[in-house]
């Protein structure tokens, strides 16, 4: 006990006085790391800290649980870049609270939390070709960058599948809703696509295949029984959802 509280008072004191704690680490498998700006990276284990502004990474074999203060929970599949870009949050007054998160590459799933139960307009995810932003919500994302394309894993995009609520998602003008049990896929070509069926690409008929086999990628992100412990009431979808065809 003693030796933990040595090392989070040398992790506090290594901490820039702007940089918030937003949560803390439930689980960490494999080589992951967060890392503030001018700042070395730091090592993530059980119960580490996470503060506004880290870049969070997961190794090769990686996996990482967070709990953020508001509640909501995180989960990140193996080589995956997170930043928690803003994040401010006081239990007294949730709607002061704020949320904007940026996936830049790999796979995550969250439920969200008081912050965006609280209002709805402070919280986002940010990708390099949409945003994110929910209505009370359950779901997972997976961003295929040029590198995961050229090595023949998926299609360049960003994937997603809602589990329980509602997401929007912005590109350019243009925002579309997805609800609950429906899947979506976000090309080059900026063409927004939705499904009852997940989306999978690859370099090559033979390459797709062994991704339908396994699923979309993001579905590689698998939490713990703990994960989905607060669980977020799906409101009634609509029978036909808007903003792109159905496939």
């Amino acid at each position: 006990m003693r030796q933990y509280v040595l090392v989070m008072l040398m992790v506090l004191l290594a901490s820039p006085a702007w940089a918030t704690e937003a949560g803390t680490v439930v689980l960490s498998l494999g080589k992951n790391v967060a890392q503030l700006p001018d700042q070395q990276a730091r090592t993530l284990k059980r119960k580490s800290p996470i503060f506004s502004q880290d870049i969070v990474t997961t190794g090769a074999k990686g996996q990482l649980q967070l709990k953020f203060t508001d509640g909501s929970r995180l989960s990140l599949r193996s080589a995956t870049q997170f930043k928690v870009e803003e994040y401010k949050f006081d239990d007294s007054d949730p709607e002061k609270g704020k949320s904007i998160y940026r996936l830049l590459k790999g796979g995550m799933r969250t439920i969200t939390g008081a912050i965006s139960d609280a209002n709805v307009d402070q919280y986002k995810v940010n990708t390099p070709i949409a945003t994110i932003g929910v209505r009370g919500t359950h779901y997972e994302l997976f961003f295929c960058d040029k590198a995961c394309a050229k090595s023949g894993q998926s299609e360049y995009g960003l994937y997603g599948h809602v589990l329980e609520g509602t997401i929007f998602i912005a590109s350019g003008d243009e925002v579309h809703d997805i609800v609950a049990g429906t899947h979506f896929f976000l090309g080059g070509d900026n063409r927004l696509q939705i499904s009852q069926q997940s989306f999978v690409r690859a370099s090559s008929p033979q390459a797709t295949e062994e991704l339908i086999k396994s699923e979309m990628p993001a579905m590689q992100v698998k939490p713990t029984p703990e994960f989905d412990q607060r669980r977020v009431p799906a409101p009634n979808p609509s029978p036909n959802p808007t903003g792109g065809p159905n496939y």
